[in-house]
């Protein structure tokens, strides 16, 4: 759904509030108090907020520093529309050495990586399509990527010990130069039952990316069992290898898998868009610095803000979570080395999330802040604090619509499609992030907006954690009790 119809969707859920086909009940605390009690094997933190005027309608346990995991992403959300602004765009340069003579770039070709989180497959057509119509037809020299914007740290500590198992599209290298979020994938598709299925590296075949696949086509099942093994290969690429089955009637199934080295796989993108694009390229990808004497030759334009935080919150992205870290870091981190080489780091990125959650948000209190994904237990934050950043967001009148379009609805889209999906009258009601993690402990957290009739807009935080040392509550138990609190409100 694109930015328009998620702004006019939201419209609508607000008059079908105010029309009265949904009825609320008030905010019964001792109700609330008895769900949370229900689970005792957690801690349970808990605030509603009359957004109009700050009044807290409910509250339990709200000043206790808790794991938000991924709804730590309001805060990376909030920050990255507030200092770049919602209709920012990334320019990503591409500049030339050498000459350009009868059609043909005689030198090497340089991508500049700015940190755009969104660079995906239809906008490296694009600029291949472009460099076409510059009249270029021959490349003879080397596709140079310039990734020295941001240093060299490609994840942040929380997930380095996992670096060489985890293969998973969530866990991508970050660098300043990426495409399609650093990842790879495989299209799945039935053939006859017996057959094999047909498995192809999409868009097309990379040089870099060797697929080999067992997966075979069974009966009319439309389902899809399928499964991408990913592993490094000396030279940067990787080795996918594919397995399962496939339905005879089953859709189109697509697996993602992490880039092993990003450099390598972003320049295959590059170097395979632009040979569809019917640019001869004879040459080979490496990492480098861009020479100060090279020559613009064109500029990628990114997708604004508004539509990379809402790729950001709706799926819960955590590369482009990492990605707008590095990138406010080098811009804001420190005014000294704005935009330098190696400025984009994690570290400047969480200085410029905490400046802005003290002065920009006014949070007084302490609190921990390691990442700005979320995807570690390392983050503490306390539901008030995340409550105050959302109260900031609607008081910003220039970015709210913005960040309030970029949370995903209940029982709508992304990570919320199936909460309350269910609950009649419901659905779309409730425009919230949500963290989840498994491990060292559980975490469960919900933090947005709903529209009531009585108090008019209502910011919420809901947070979950399992003890540290003990036996784990299940997730879905979590869950469900925040979903029994939403709907004790929404009761009919």
């Amino acid at each position: 759904m694109n930015l328009t119809k998620r702004v006019t969707s939201l419209l609508i859920v607000s008059l079908v509030a105010a029309w009265g086909r949904v009825s609320f009940a008030d905010f019964n605390g001792s109700s609330i108090q008895k769900k949370l009690s229900s689970i005792k094997a957690a801690d349970h933190a808990v605030i509603f907020s009359r957004v109009r005027d700050g009044k807290v309608l409910f509250e339990s346990n709200a000043d206790a520093l808790l794991s938000p995991a991924s709804a730590t992403k309001v805060l990376t959300s909030a920050a990255a529309l507030a200092y770049f602004g919602p209709a920012f765009t990334f320019t990503t340069p591409i500049l030339y050495s050498g000459t350009l003579e009868r059609q043909r770039l005689r030198g090497d070709l340089y991508v500049q990586g700015n940190g755009d989180p969104f660079l995906v497959s239809e906008v490296l057509w694009q600029t291949a399509i472009d460099l076409r119509h510059l009249g270029i037809r021959e490349i003879t020299g080397n596709v140079i990527i310039d990734n020295t914007l941001f240093d060299s740290e490609t994840r942040d500590e929380s997930r380095l010990e996992g670096t060489q198992q985890s293969i998973h599209a969530y866990d991508a290298p970050v660098s300043a130069f990426a495409v399609n979020f650093n990842t790879v994938a495989v299209a799945f598709a039935p053939t006859t039952k017996g057959k094999a299925a047909i498995s192809e590296v999409t868009p097309f075949p990379l040089k870099n990316v060797r697929l080999s696949s067992r997966a075979m086509t069974i009966s009319g099942d439309n389902s899809a069992q399928v499964s991408v093994t990913r592993s490094s290969l000396p030279n940067g690429g990787v080795s996918l290898k594919g397995a399962g089955t496939i339905g005879a009637s089953a859709r189109l199934k697509k697996i993602y898998r992490s880039a092993a080295d990003p450099t390598i796989t972003s320049g295959d993108y590059l170097i395979g868009f632009l040979e569809k694009a019917n640019i001869k390229v004879s040459v080979k990808v490496r990492a480098g610095k861009t020479p100060s004497n090279a020559k613009l030759l064109y500029e990628i334009n990114g997708f604004e803000m508004r539509r990379i935080v809402q790729g950001l919150n709706t799926f819960s992205n955590n590369f482009i979570a990492d990605m707008l870290t590095k990138r406010l870091g080098a811009a804001f981190g420190d005014e000294s080395k704005a935009d330098s080489t190696g400025s984009g780091s994690l570290k400047f990125g969480v200085k410029v999330l905490s400046d802005f959650l003290r002065g920009d948000v006014g949070v007084k209190s302490d609190f921990k802040l390691f990442n700005g994904s979320g995807l570690s237990t390392e983050n503490r934050l306390s539901a008030r604090q995340l409550l105050t950043v959302l109260n900031y967001m609607e008081s910003r009148g220039e970015l709210f619509p913005d960040f309030l379009a970029s949370l995903p609805a209940n029982g709508w889209d992304g990570t919320l499609r199936k909460r309350m999906s269910r609950d009649d009258g419901m659905a779309g009601q409730i425009h919230a992030k949500s963290g989840t993690l498994t491990e060292p402990i559980t975490v469960a957290s919900l933090a947005g907006y709903f529209r009531h009739p009585k108090e008019g807009w209502v910011s919420f935080v809901m947070i979950g954690n399992g003890r540290e040392g003990k036996g784990q509550p299940g997730l879905q138990d979590l869950r469900s009790l925040q979903d029994d609190v939403l709907k004790g409100i929404f009761s009919n």
